[in-house]
């Protein structure tokens, strides 16, 4: 699936990006706050969004259930600042619900 990207540097809404990760027989908050800032700097998702994005940091989740939503931030190739929602959607599989430009 393709972002919806309404213009340059409009929102990216509903970046079905699935992205499994291994961190061992434990899997906790603070792998999935690492984990999200890896999977924001990721060639996959430069693919997905158009864009390449770095310094990306990540609020810790509060829980590893699926459907908990948390927030990260990212610098794209451009220099502009995004803020992103990712939401856990499986055991160790992240998405992408939606990103918009900081203004």
């Amino acid at each position: 699936m393709r972002p919806l990207l309404l213009s340059h540097k409009r929102p990216i809404l509903f970046v079905a990006a699935l992205f499994c990760f291994v961190t061992g027989c434990s899997t906790t908050s603070e792998n999935y706050k690492s984990e999200g800032e890896k999977f924001l700097e990721s060639s996959d998702q430069a693919r997905i969004a158009g864009y390449k994005f770095s310094n990306a940091l990540c609020d810790t989740p509060q829980s590893i259930k699926v459907g908990t939503q948390y927030a990260c931030s990212a610098t794209d190739n451009d220099g502009d600042s995004w803020e992103f929602i990712i939401e856990i959607t499986g055991d160790r599989e992240l998405t992408v619900i939606k990103g918009d430009v900081v203004r």
